[in-house]
């Protein structure tokens, strides 16, 4: 499955951005490209990348190795590896700090109950957009998705 966000829809025609869930697959696997890397790749291909699944090990694996594949193909050289991410950091049930501070910094702090009913993918947004300093808006467009949809 492939979880799309509603400040991410003009890039999905064309999938010219790296979506939020293709970042959640490659923290979790531990590979990283960069946006250079992902446009060498065809359309067909991060089509693929956005719809593969990385639930199990082996899938994790599939999905390491498909990259990799991608990679030597196009720009002659393997993957570049790092630690996987532990998904700890938003499967728990209390609100992560950073999710905390982001959200309460605009009086709009994340509640328990609201973390535990999302899922882990909308966590995993929330949680990353509100470690990065490269999308400052992005943080408050999710949080207003999640907080506006019907879960």
């Amino acid at each position: 499955m492939f979880f799309r966000f509603a400040y991410e829809a003009e890039f999905y025609p064309t999938l010219s951005r790296l979506p939020l869930h293709v970042r959640m697959k490659l923290d979790l696997t531990g590979v990283k490209i960069s946006l250079k890397d992902w446009l060498a790749f065809s359309f067909e291909e991060r089509t693929v990348l956005c719809h593969l699944p990385i639930d199990t090990v082996e899938e994790r694996i599939v999905f390491s190795s498909y990259l990799d594949f991608l990679s030597r193909n196009h720009r002659g050289e393997p993957v570049t590896g790092t630690e996987p991410m532990d998904s700890s950091r938003w499967e728990q049930s209390e609100v992560p700090a950073p999710v905390a501070q982001k959200s309460a910094a605009d009086s709009r702090a994340v509640t328990p109950y609201e973390w535990r009913r999302w899922q882990s993918h909308q966590r995993y947004a929330l949680y990353k957009t509100a470690i990065s300093k490269n999308q400052p808006g992005a943080f408050e467009q999710i949080l207003d998705e999640l907080r506006n949809s019907k879960n």
